[in-house]
C-alpha cells in the first residue's frame, strides 16, 4: 500500500513540475505573429549597437534586420525579453545582464540593472522581472545598467525611438 501511495505522489509531483515548465515555455511557432518593438540597451551609459552584422537576423523568432538596431522584429507568440537576450548570445535576470562577450553586469551598491517599458499611450513603467516580460507590438523598452539618476534615465528613455509603430 505504501508503494502505491508513493507512486501516486510521485506521478502527481511530475504533473506539477510539468505544469510549471509548460507555463515558462510558451514560445509559439515562428510565423505565429509579426510585431515590432523599439528597444535600447545601455551598459554603463553606452548603448549597445544592435545595427552591427552579428545582431542582424540572428534568430528567426526575434531579430533586428536591414541594418536597423533600434526596432526588434518578433515572429513568434510568447516571446520574452529573456528569450530575446538568449537568442542574441546574452542573458538577463532580475539583477544581472550578461553580454555576448561574456561580460556580466550585476546590481550592487552603486550600479543597478533597470528595465522600463512604455506601451502606446502609457507612461514608462519599471519591470521587476525582466526575463519573463512578454513583448507587445509597438511598445518601447529601455534596458539600462549603470549609476544614472532620474534625469539620466529620462534622457535614455527619450533616446528609445518610436519607429516600430511606423513599420
Amino acid at each position: 500500500m505504501k508503494i502505491k501511495i508513493k507512486f501516486i505522489l510521485f506521478i502527481a509531483f511530475l504533473f506539477v513540475i510539468a505544469g510549471c515548465s509548460a507555463q515558462k515555455n510558451t514560445l509559439g511557432a515562428v510565423g505565429s505573429t509579426h510585431g515590432h518593438v523599439d528597444i535600447k540597451v545601455y551598459v554603463l551609459g553606452k548603448p549597445i549597437d544592435f545595427s552591427v552584422s552579428k545582431f542582424q537576423v540572428r534568430h528567426p523568432a526575434t531579430h533586428f534586420e536591414n541594418g536597423d538596431g533600434e526596432v526588434l522584429h518578433t515572429h513568434a507568440t510568447g516571446l520574452t525579453l529573456g528569450y530575446f537576450f538568449f537568442s542574441h548570445g546574452m542573458s538577463i535576470d532580475d539583477n544581472c545582464l550578461k553580454l555576448d562577450n561574456g561580460n556580466q553586469y550585476c546590481s550592487d551598491g552603486n550600479a543597478k540593472l533597470r528595465v522600463y517599458v512604455q506601451n502606446q499611450g502609457s507612461e514608462w513603467e519599471e519591470i521587476l522581472y525582466p526575463a519573463d516580460y512578454l513583448f507587445e507590438s509597438y511598445e518601447r523598452i529601455l534596458v539600462t545598467f549603470g549609476t544614472e539618476n532620474e534625469d539620466g534615465i529620462r534622457k535614455q528613455m527619450e533616446s528609445v525611438t518610436s519607429k516600430a509603430s511606423t513599420i
